[in-house]
């Protein structure tokens, strides 16, 4: 049950101000564009002034110029801390004609706010910042801390949470939220992944004399059929595992030529393609880049003018938080009594920046934010206005209980 002092707490929400916080959000486009120089900063100042509006002790912090962190704190360091996370970048809004209102106008209707980023993850964002409001508002005494980690560059290479953790930020981190859209389901466990890039060199000639160049395209066909082979037999060892699914191999950049402008009389020189690998808990990265690598040399074997580059990019391992974690007990507990209803556990199927908190500090972690799961990176995105409203009182409740207090 939600005890009278809870209560008192959760009045100081303002579901008005709420809402108008996602829409402002939302309103700053904070897509990395690397040619005009412009990406999250704008949003990030944004959090930073509610930040320090609250009376939070608050750092600003570049992980690359023009990409920066807001870290926040509030609360007595001695005790436990809970770190709520998130990002202010979000994808590309593609062909803006496409969508049914302007991209980034934050359009209220039929209960949803639509507008990229609006579920990934402006919302889960201002419902963390919101719920601090409250506990500062409220003037309840924590008997730990809240960590606010607003990090850059979660849809890249995560510079932001990696920079966030090589500054000492996680350090003494108990347990993290991670308020990405999972309609406020308890995600429990996430994939990990492994991203290899493969280039076949041949040699370039004209496409009416193919034989006296190398075709390169030929030998990556191979290549992918291996890896598609590869792909089975892993789902055949290790099947669907519970929330997250089968393991996959994936091709998402495929390009010949390489560089340079393509012509149709021209066959390419190289040919190079990214790999996607979702991992599932068993599977050993550095075997299954053995086992891609063996059968692109099997391929590049075919002709003695073939060479090939083979490149690990980056590894994250999956996650898992076992259900008796404080962590864990107390967001399903604060869940049912907002509620009434029992829990959703679930998964995550890619990576979130609680990869990197887990693999590097060890940190317990759980997904759990507003937004429809199968929403983020579409066309018309949208957060449904009565999950952001449940997600900014059950990271109330979590706070409260986890770090324990001394009442109003």
């Amino acid at each position: 049950m939600i005890t009278p002092q809870e209560q008192a707490v959760l009045n100081h929400i303002d579901d008005a101000q709420l809402i108008d916080w996602v829409q402002e959000l939302t309103r700053i486009p904070s897509v990395w564009r690397p040619e005009q120089g412009v990406g999250e900063e704008a949003a990030a100042r944004w959090v930073d002034a509610r930040c320090r509006e609250m009376g939070l002790e608050t750092h600003f912090e570049f992980a690359a110029p023009g990409r920066p962190n807001v870290i926040a704190t509030y609360g007595p360091a001695h005790g436990p801390t809970l770190m709520f996370e998130g990002h202010t970048d979000v994808v590309t809004e593609g062909d803006p004609t496409l969508w049914t209102d302007p991209p980034f106008s934050a359009t209220i209707r039929d209960g949803r706010i639509y507008g990229r980023g609006a579920n990934d993850m402006k919302a889960g964002v201002v419902c963390a910042l919101i719920a601090t409001k409250a506990i500062v508002e409220s003037g309840v005494k924590l008997n730990g801390r809240i960590l606010l980690g607003i990090v850059c560059d979660e849809e890249g290479d995560m510079i932001g949470i990696k920079h966030f953790v090589d500054q000492g930020w996680a350090d003494g981190v108990d347990a993290a939220v991670i308020c990405e859209p999972e309609e406020n389901h308890l995600c429990i466990a996430q994939k990990g992944v492994m991203w290899v890039r493969v280039r076949i060199n041949g040699i370039m000639s004209h496409g009416a004399m193919p034989l006296t160049g190398v075709n390169s395209a030929y030998p990556m066909a191979r290549f992918l059929t291996a890896a598609a082979e590869l792909e089975a037999a892993e789902i055949g060892t290790w099947g669907a595992v519970e929330f997250l699914g089968q393991p996959s191999i994936t091709p998402t950049i495929l390009r010949s030529p390489v560089a340079g402008e393509a012509q149709k009389n021209v066959m390419p020189g190289a040919t190079e393609v990214v790999l996607d690998l979702r991992l599932t808990p068993g599977q050993d990265p550095d075997d299954l880049a053995a086992r891609l690598e063996e059968r692109l040399r099997t391929v590049c074997a075919e002709d003695a003018r073939l060479a090939y580059e083979f490149e690990v990019m980056e590894v994250r391992h999956p996650t898992a938080t076992d259900r008796t974690e404080p962590i864990v007990q107390v967001m399903a507990d604060a869940y049912t009594h907002l509620t009434g209803a029992a829990p959703v556990y679930g998964g995550v199927p890619g990576s979130t920046d609680g990869t990197i908190l887990h693999a590097r500090k060890g940190i317990p972690i759980v997904t759990c934010g507003p937004g429809d799961i199968h929403i983020p990176h579409h066309i018309d995105e949208w957060v449904s206005i009565d999950e952001i409203k449940t997600a900014a009182r059950l990271y109330v409740l979590a706070a409260l209980r986890y770090l324990g207090n001394e009442g109003l």
